[in-house]
Parts: structure tokens; sequence; C-alpha cells
């Protein structure tokens, strides 16, 4: 079968696994740059091209859309489907998981924990934050990734500030209650109906953020049963067929905090010794026969 791993650089880590993963199973598996696909629809038909070679070539396609990439990579997949090429991905969940909120509308109406959440869009008076929801306050930009865009706030002097300065710049921002925890939280690859991998995200001793990115550690953990179907019901509610899944701990259960789309899996493998691109690439051919 021909897979079309589309990506913004053939030489990311994660993308050459998912290539090698694909060649490795004896399919034909190009990289398609993101940022050079073109896309034609006239009145007999859809089709999509990269330089002179259509993807109605490919079997199936796995994207792995940057986020700079995100509002193109919407109207791209939702092509994809028009024209009935498979892919690992759809435009919803793309959209969705690449939106703080939106991500948190999903898993709410799903009826799963959430932090509590508020979407400001204005200035406002940080009275009126506080009053709802009293520091530490985590704030975050609607479209940040591998922690980016991510503050804790503990200060009440601190919020009005922060939320004045971020609407002035044009950010929609998402204020969530903090849930304690002791600089951990828990990542789950969700592949299909299927929890693959877990793994505790440790923050390193100079952060509060847990992300591999920043230093995290990752340590191999052992979901419960009822862990794992919230996992992929999480990521069943955002329309995502390949996710990172990410929840925090507590006395009350598991809060999910985010959906990841495009997760990256380097440290889930040292953690796990899972093979996640040869899973990924298993389950791009599996729904491409069905």
């Amino acid at each position: 079968m021909r897979i079309g791993v589309l990506s913004r650089n053939m030489d990311y880590w994660t993308t050459k696994k998912i290539i090698k993963a694909g060649r490795f199973r004896g399919h034909e598996t190009d990289f398609i740059r993101t940022g050079d696909v073109q896309l034609m629809v006239d009145d007999v038909y859809f089709d999509a091209f990269q330089g002179s070679k259509s993807f109605r070539e490919v079997g199936v396609v796995i994207p792995r859309i940057g986020r700079s990439l995100t509002d193109f990579g919407v109207l791209l997949l939702n092509h994809l489907e028009l024209m009935g090429i498979p892919t690992t991905l759809s435009a919803r969940g793309l959209a969705t998981a690449r939106n703080k909120f939106a991500t948190m509308q999903r898993l709410r109406g799903a009826g799963l924990r959430i932090p509590e959440s508020f979407l400001v869009a204005s200035k406002i008076k940080a009275g009126d934050v506080i009053e709802r929801t009293p520091p530490p306050l985590i704030l975050k930009l609607l479209s940040g990734t591998q922690g980016v865009g991510v503050m804790k706030v503990e200060k009440v002097s601190d919020v009005g500030p922060i939320i004045d300065t971020l609407v002035e710049l044009k950010q929609l921002i998402l204020i969530q209650s903090y849930i304690p925890n002791p600089g951990e939280d828990v990542r789950m690859f969700v592949i299909g109906d299927e929890v693959v991998g877990a793994m505790v995200r440790k923050a390193s001793p100079l952060e509060w953020r847990s992300n591999i990115h920043l230093g995290g550690k990752g340590v191999l953990y052992a979901p419960t049963e009822a862990e794992g179907e919230m996992a992929v019901k999480a990521a069943r509610a955002a329309g995502v067929e390949i996710a990172g899944v990410d929840m925090i701990m507590s006395k009350e259960g598991p809060y999910m905090i985010e959906v990841n789309a495009s997760p990256g899996f380097k440290g889930l493998m040292k953690a796990t010794d899972v093979d996640v691109p040869g899973l990924i690439v298993e389950y791009a051919v599996g729904k491409a026969k069905k």
C-alpha cells in the first residue's frame, strides 16, 4: 500500500520513525510536505497535489500537521475526506484539538471531569475571575503547544495585568482552576479504541510544567481499566483517532486537561518500549482496507 506521511519537515524525529515503520512493513511510504500541497476543486471533482502527484495515488494519509499550519490543515483534511481518501485524523478532530476551549467543551459534553474553565475575550476586572475561582489559576493561550503559552498565576494582584496584556495582544485566554499535583501528569497514547501506552510525566526540578520538551521525564504508568476507558472516551469526544490524552490525577479522580492531535512519542517509547510508529502504520493500513 502507498502511505503518505503529511508533515512540515522530513527530518522531524516522529516523521522519520513513521516513514521507517511503513517501509519496514513493506509499504511504499512517502513524505509529503504540508506546505507544498495544492488543493483544487472545479465543477467536476476535487483533487490535491504535491507537485505533479495527485493524492488519489495514495492509499491512506497519516497527518502530522504543525500548529502553524492548522488552518490550512483543516481545509486539507476536509478536502481529502471529500475525495474519499482515508486519513488517521479528521478536519473536525484537528480543529477541536488545536483549540483548548473547544476541547474542554467536547470533553465536558462527553461527561468527563475537567478543570473549571473560563474563556476570556476582552479586558475584565480581575475580581470577576477571582470571585469565581481564586488563585492559583492556570492561564493558557488557546493554541499553545508543548507547554508554551501556559502560565501559573499564584498572586491575586498578577491576574489582571496578565489578562489585560494578552487581550491587548489579541489573544483569547483560557482560564482554569489549578488542580493540585506534585508537578506531574499522565499521558495516555490512544490509537483507535485502545490505549497502547501510558506514562507519568514528571517536571524537571526548575519547572512546574511536566512536558517532555521542557525537560520532563517519562516513567512507565499502568492505567486502570477505567482510566483507559476515560482516555479513549476523551479522544473520541474530540474526534481524534491517534491522540495523546493528558490527565491529572486527584482525590476526586482524573481530570482531563488536553487532547493532542499530533502527539510526540519519543518520550513514551523510551518509557514504555511500545512500538508506537509501527502501531500507527498498522492502524492506518487497517483503516484503508475497511
